[in-house]
């Protein structure tokens, strides 16, 4: 009975990949107890089940040892040893050409396999075998079971994917073993129940792979049949040499896995035990010392090599069946109706089209199909698969092999789902057995008589095994305590290392971490992954490139499902200390370098890695976008608590100032934290399930410039003195600290009144410091990423091996707000699911590169193009033809002739096919929809039509303060280093305070509002003579304001140009206005004091608030606004410098107004002072600027003459190949005339002056500007300006107020409308549209005196 299922086992498992296996000398042997298998060779097709082109050259089996001790099942264990499995593999890339009936003989084996394997996924053994007698039986022998793998060593030799460099791959293992241990780690032996409490223990022994380059193949003399078992051991020890196995190792293995050793112990309790302690119920604890990683540059290239045969190989087996079996040269026309049956086979897949007539051919073909499986199953129960059919087999030879298991799996559910509702069913299911080899419940009568049990034989075994009778029906017994831990898996590793080896087997980069611990511990609904890492290092021979700043807990996190702590879903928490980087350059440049396509990768598996990758980017994109749905929808809550240190890096350069002192820029990314809030500091209830929220804190971010050796490690607390220089080091600060706190609000269901979206942002304190000697070194520092032109000369780009190529004119916008359309010849290259638009066929670098995944090619009627013929269109799908033109996305080509025109529809649309991904069938439910049913949609959702306007998008931002500190040095002789080392001085500060911005998105329109509420540069060189501060400009806001009917004039038509009359109100700059400057009637330097010092630490900023989603009444434009907005609140006034509100309109949207884009700028009064010294001091800060590097000057002068050859060859080719086609500009695409206007830029100054200063303070003169208003109009073929200047005033403070030469300059006539009008100036883009028309109104009745 039992020997009989052991032979079983052993010939079909065995049987598959070994010769000579005899059956019946394995059930002789496993009755004895001993089945013994010696030097066995392996077939050579063991490895097909790997589905890959290689097969085995040669194999060998040493030792297969199988030990059941029947007489003794309660006192030893069951033994099983494999020794010395050898196996040598070589690629298998020849594809013969194939008649169809073998064609579709493998579509059907491949079929078979797919569908059982289909079928025994989803008819799992369900739980009650273990408790049945056979099963206690088994779990009885694997919980006792001894095993013992040695000598293990696969070889894969591969002499065709790298012509001229032979390379090698193979898996060595010493020893694996598991053995059954007790709580004091001895062998020992469990009886009754033994899966129910298991102690393993299981040892690995030098596991490792390696890949050899430019190796010898194995070979010997005599044929691998008639090896010895030791000469065995021997060539697959040390190798063969001159036909014969070596003695010796003759060439070291290259590792890309180093040996690794490790333990593991498993541990399962009792039910009972489980239930009454606290101790987990699984546990398994693996241990590794050390993990090693190594590739080579040569490695590499072989593997590359290695994937690219293989698609070779795929794309050669797709196409075997039209395959001649004769060579080309004997019969060439068959080799061309083999590759016309090829290409024209792709160009059907690739159109990626069905007809209604199709649609309607599968749809009765799938009813057909299903019902004549099912019934055939259900007519034969016993069997699982249906393969001797010949309606089946007729019907499979048109379809493909998913579309057949899809319809197959769905008979078997039919027949499933039939059978079980039947009563009779369950009837039948005891005569069936489990056991997959035909042993039923009479099975025990009908075997051989020598298998006799005496009934206490049968009590005694069922005792060892633990088998009850009448138990099977019985429950486990289960711990249901919510912190009962049922699974606990625990991996530690003391040591792991990645490297990277140039040719030379020299380490480019390595890559080592230190204490890394994982766990997983699942209880009955909770389950809680956590990772702790000590330690880690990036280092080259050049020197370090990362390292953690702590030896211990460097990053630590914690995952939760449904927390039983919490009332969240999922909560996870993760901590990361500081890292040091430095950006070494030759090293990065190096480790690129090894990764960069170069002509080690084809086309073909490059193109195949690309369409992986998108495709795999695509279906995260999709899959975590239906997350995030499903979890808004479901009002899924969860916690998320990052505090993650960012990193420090160090860019040094060769650059010493002081000809000792290397300069480093030294960048401190500061302290990120992200976590997640259900509780709202401002807002309804509603509000707090409506929205899912986010809150972002970035605090400690700072950058400065060393001069000398400064190590991030040397101050823990960060805390610098950037006036400090101590030990030769000069600190140069060019960021303070600063941070920026930011929330986030997704809503879970959409509703009309309220943004999907919300963001709001706050930047306390921004500040930077600037100075000609921070200039220099930061050029110095640029030098660095600066790259050299031969760098990648022999570099392969991807549109090197294009696919279909050629010059095409494309559709370009320029001019003001992108109002002229023009063709210009560019080379386009299609490579693989990528277009690239380049300018030469000869450039490095691309202008745009699209991908074809999700587009779709238009044909574009002449009448949206100009008239112009042949024209093709490239965008997202879904788009009217009259949206695509204007599509800034969209490429627009137009070809030469009509042939053309198809030939690149084709190949594009065949590219747009492969890139998608897109099998036969997937269009199905999208082309069985009528026109009908989709306006029966649109005529549902029109009672939801305010969803089509809900605001997507709203975002709220802050700039508390912008601080911009400018200082300088004064030289009698300026040279560079003078600059660069010389005691710089403040020279003056600019300071923006008080900024607001709110912007809104509403479909597919924009709106932008802005505010700034002051606006001042403090002149900090002659400060130091007054008590008071000075100033070199600053805003006010308490001056009366000036309005005019200047843009109602504007926007009347320009056929009817009205010119404002005398009696239009003309406001007049107040006199004041210059006294106001010694008394301001608001002043932001308050408020910059309360402020505090821009370098706020993260303590203060972790204080602060993000702005409310509260909108401020007028700051967004009026079209912005929506009568249901929920949010509004008016009580904010708009008391502010400067105002700007942008508005971008879709041309389909509502609330176009035949404006596309208008900017609408609005100053209060700016007034600047001129001071001489500050004056001279600004021009010394320009000398210092502009200075030139004295060492670099020979270097410029040297290589003038090749940049100005490269320059000029360059230009040939842009004027050769980047030239417009025919008539430059296509007239009438956006439109004609006036009615529609492309931008519009309103500007309004209310007033404006500059004061020339005094060394004594006071005033020299000055000259003031009032109330200046511009408007500006491009339309489709024109261009409109309007301005008007109020008055200009010059006065001579030198004169008291009262003299009447006072003012210099001053407009005579109080009550005219304004100095300079220009009321209407037109330019057209042709003269044969319309001349120009200007006209100019100047009032010059001025007062002028000279004294």
């Amino acid at each position: 009975m039992l020997e009989e299922q052991v032979a079983n086992l052993l010939q079909r498992y065995l049987g598959n990949y070994v010769k000579g296996l005899n059956k019946e000398a394995l059930k002789i042997s496993v009755w004895q107890g001993n089945v013994e298998l010696t030097n066995m060779q392996l077939k050579p097709e063991a490895l097909n089940e790997l589905k890959l082109p290689v097969k085995v050259k040669a194999g060998f089996l040493g030792s297969v040892k199988l030990k059941v001790p029947w007489s003794r099942l309660g006192q030893d264990p069951v033994l099983v040893y494999l020794d010395r499995i050898f196996l040598l593999a070589e690629p298998e890339t020849q594809v013969e050409g194939s008649s169809e009936d073998a064609v579709q003989e493998a579509k059907k084996r491949r079929v078979q396999e797919m569908e059982l394997k289909l079928l025994e996924r989803s008819q799992r053994l369900k739980s009650e075998m273990n408790k049945s007698w056979l099963g206690s039986l088994v779990n009885t022998i694997i919980g006792n079971l001894k095993l013992s793998i040695s000598n293990i060593h696969i070889r894969y030799e591969d002499l065709e994917s790298n012509p001229g460099h032979q390379f090698a791959a193979g898996i060595t293992l010493e020893k694996l073993s598991a053995v059954t241990v007790d709580d004091n780690e001895e062998e020992t032996f469990v009886t009754g129940g033994s899966l129910d409490c298991v102690q393993k223990s299981v040892e690995l022994d030098q596991l490792a792979v390696y890949l050899d380059s430019d190796i010898v193949p194995w070979h010997v003399e005599k044929s691998w049949e008639k090896l010895l078992p030791s000469e065995w051991l021997k060539v697959f020890r040390f190798g063969t040499k001159d036909g014969k196995p070596a003695d010796s190792l003759t060439k070291k293995h290259n590792y890309i896995l180093q040996p690794v050793s490790g333990k593991a112990k498993y541990t399962k309790l009792r039910q009972n035990e489980f239930a009454d302690g606290s101790q987990p119920q699984q546990k398994a604890v693996v241990n590794l010392d050390d993990v090693t990683l190594c590739l080579s540059k040569d490695g590499y290239r072989h593997i590359l090599k290695l994937a690219d045969n293989f698609a070779a190989f795929n794309q050669r087996l797709q196409y075997a069946h039209y395959r001649p079996n004769i060579n080309v040269k004997s019969d060439p026309r068959s080799w061309w109706k083999y590759a016309y049956k090829a290409v024209s086979d792709q160009m059907k897949k690739a159109s990626g089209k069905l007809s209604w007539e199709q649609v309607l051919r599968l749809a009765s073909l799938r009813k057909k199909y299903i019902s004549l499986y099912a019934s055939l199953l259900k007519s034969d129960p016993s069997r699982t698969v249906v393969d001797d059919n010949k309606d089946i087999e007729e019907l499979d030879r048109g379809l493909d092999i998913e579309l057949i298991l899809q319809w197959r799996m769905l008979a078997h559910k039919f027949v499933e789902q039939s059978i079980g509702s039947e009563d009779d069913s369950k009837k039948q299911k005891p005569k069936k057995s489990w056991w997959p080899f035909g042993w039923n419940n009479q099975s025990l009568k009908d075997e051989d008589e020598s298998f006799k049990f005496s009934e206490e034989d049968w009590e005694q075994l069922n005792k060892i095994i633990g088998y009850k009778e009448g138990e099977e029906g019985q429950s486990f017994i289960i711990n249901n305590k919510k912190d009962a831990v049922h699974t606990f898996l625990e991996f530690h590793m003391k040591h792991n290392a990645s490297r990277l080896l140039d040719e030379a087997k020299n380490y480019l980069a390595e890559l080592s971490c230190e204490g890394l611990d994982c766990s997983i511990k699942l209880y009955p609904e909770t389950k809680a992954f956590d990772m702790k890492l000590g330690s880690y290092r990036l280092s080259s021979p050049n020197g370090l490139l990362a390292e953690s700043a702590t030896t211990y807990d460097s990053l630590v996190g914690v995952f939760c499902y449904k927390p039983f702590d919490s009332k969240v879903d999922w909560s996870m928490v993760a901590k990361a200390s500081p890292c040091y980087m430095t950006y070494l350059k030759e090293s990065i440049d190096q480790i690129i370098n090894f990764f960069e396509s170069n002509t080690a990768v084809s086309q073909t598996i490059a193109l195949e890695t690309a369409t992986a990758v998108q495709m795999t980017i695509d279906g995260v994109k999709r899959t975590a976008q239906q997350q995030v749905n499903r979890a808004l929808k479901d009002h899924a809550r969860f916690l998320l608590n990052l505090d993650i240190a960012a990193p420090k890096i160090t860019i040094p350069t060769d650059f010493r100032p002081d000809k000792s002192h290397a300069t480093k820029l030294l960048l401190d990314l500061g302290n990120l934290l992200i976590r997640t809030q259900d509780e709202y500091e401002v807002g309804s209830p509603e509000e707090l399930d409506m929205y899912l929220q986010f809150d972002l804190v970035l605090s400690d971010i700072s950058a400065f410039l060393v001069d000398g050796d400064y190590h991030w490690s040397e101050n823990p607390s960060n805390k610098y003195d950037p006036s400090a220089s101590t030990s030769g080091v000069g600190f140069l600060p060019l960021i303070d600290k600063c941070g920026v706190i930011l929330r986030l609000q997704q809503i879970r269901l959409e509703n009309p009144s309220y943004p999907s979206t919300r963001l709001a942002v706050r930047l306390p304190s921004l500040g930077f410091h600037f100075s000609p000697a921070r200039y220099h070194r930061l050029m110095q520092v640029m030098k660095i990423f600066q790259g050299s032109d031969g760098e990648d000369l022999d570099l392969l780009l991807p549109w090197n091996q294009a696919d279909f190529e050629g010059w095409l004119p494309l559709l370009t916008w320029k001019g003001v707000g992108n109002r002229e359309a023009v063709w210009q010849r560019r080379y386009i290259c299609l490579v693989g699911p990528f277009l690239y638009v380049l300018e030469s066929p000869f450039s490095k670098s691309y202008k745009q590169r699209i991908s074809l995944r999700g587009k779709q090619i238009y044909e574009v009627p002449p009448d949206f193009v100009g008239g112009e013929e042949h024209v093709l269109a490239l965008c997202s799908a879904a788009q009217p033809i009259i949206k695509v033109v204007e599509d800034a996305n969209a490429l627009i080509l137009r070809c030469d002739s009509d042939d053309s025109r198809k030939v690149w529809h084709s190949r594009l649309q065949g590219a747009i096919y492969r890139a998608s991904g897109a099998a036969p069938i997937t269009g199905l439910s999208e082309t069985s929809s009528e026109p009908e049913d989709s306006e029966a949609e649109l005529g549902e959702n029109r009672d939801a039509i305010d969803v089509l306007n809900t605001e997507r998008l709203f975002v709220a931002g802050v700039l508390d303060e912008l601080k911009v500190s400018f200082s300088y040095s004064y030289q009698h002789e300026h040279s560079y280093m003078n600059v660069l080392l010389a005691e710089e001085s403040n020279l003056f500060e600019f300071r923006a305070i008080g900024g607001q911005v709110e912007l809104s998105i509403i479909e597919n329109d924009m709106f932008i509002g802005t505010v700034l509420k002051s606006l001042e540069v403090e002149d900090l060189i002659c400060c130091n003579k007054v008590s008071c501060p000075c100033f070199l400009a600053r805003s006010f806001i308490g001056s009366t304001d000036a309005n005019s009917s200047f843009y109602d004039v504007g926007d009347q038509s320009a056929d009817n140009c009205v010119t404002p009359s005398g009696d239009d109100t003309f406001y007049e700059t107040a006199e004041n206005l210059v006294d106001s400057v010694d008394n301001p009637p608001w002043s932001p330097k308050n408020e910059s004091e309360c402020l505090g010092s821009s370098n706020l630490p993260r303590s203060e900023i972790l204080s602060l608030k993000p702005p409310s989603f509260n909108r401020i009444s007028g700051l967004l434009p009026t079209d912005a606004i929506g009568t249901k907005r929920q949010d509004i609140k008016l009580s904010d006034t708009l008391d502010s410098f400067v105002k700007a509100q942008i508005i971008i309109y879709d041309r389909n949207s509502p609330g176009y107004n035949n404006i596309d884009n208008q900017v609408t700028v609005t100053l209060a009064t700016l007034s600047f002072f001129c001071r001489r010294p500050t004056v001279v001091a600004i021009m010394e800060f320009s000398n210092a600027i502009n200075i030139k590097d004295e060492s670099c000057e020979s270097f410029s002068d040297s290589s003038s003459a090749a940049t100005g050859k490269q320059e000029v060859s360059k230009d040939v080719i842009d004027d050769k190949y980047s030239t417009t086609v025919g008539d430059p500009v296509i007239k009438g695409l956006l439109g004609k005339g006036k009615s529609r206007i492309m931008f519009n830029l309103k500007l309004h100054m209310a007033h404006a002056q500059i004061v020339l200063m005094n060394e004594d303070e006071t005033k020299l003169s000055c000259l003031l500007q009032d109330n200046l208003l511009t408007d500006i109009k491009v339309f489709p073929s024109s261009l409109s300006i309007k301005a008007a200047l109020g008055n200009l005033r010059i006065s001579d403070d030198s004169l008291p107020s009262s003299h009447m030469y006072f003012w210099v300059c001053d407009m005579r006539n109080p009550g005219g409308s304004s100095f300079v009008e220009v009321l209407n100036n037109e330019m057209y883009s042709s003269l044969v549209d319309a001349s120009k028309v200007i006209a100019l109104k100047l009032d010059i009745s001025t007062m002028l005196y000279i004294q």
